[in-house]
């Protein structure tokens, strides 16, 4: 690969990134839940998310990016159900339902772990539930 390509790869990354922490910050997620949710390596504490939403990008190890790719369905699928109103997607994630046994969305992806998330995309998207994609 270019050191030009290397860059512009780079430069991606820290835009998905940054626009990730940017929803995880409007579902108005504390620090220790976007730790757990994205599962972060143990060095990486609640005083340097701060460089994931300026100039870093999320860790490139399986598990960050597996989680990184459920949380972008997530997104995607939200923006689809409620296309003119997104207030309605933090509604949405924040409220308790009785499909989640009386718990938001988002407690459901901090307390069940990756499960969580998979079952939040699998109930907002039906097309990933329908393929039974692993990715």
């Amino acid at each position: 690969m270019t050191a030009q390509a290397e860059t512009s790869e780079q430069d991606y990354n820290i835009k998905v990134t940054n626009a990730v922490m940017h929803i995880l910050d409007q579902w108005q997620l504390d620090g220790e839940h976007i730790l757990a949710i994205m599962a972060l390596p143990k060095n990486v504490k609640v005083r340097h998310l701060s460089q994931y939403r300026h100039d870093t990008a999320f860790p490139e190890t399986p598990e960050v990016q597996e989680r990184l790719r459920h949380i972008i369905g997530i997104i995607d699928a939200l923006s689809t159900s409620y296309p003119t109103n997104p207030k309605m997607s933090l509604f949405w994630m924040t409220r308790s339902s009785k499909k989640f046994n009386n718990r938001s969305p988002i407690q459901v992806m901090v307390e069940d772990d990756l499960e969580g998330i998979v079952n939040i995309r699998k109930h907002l998207d039906c097309s990933y539930d329908w393929f039974g994609d692993s990715n």
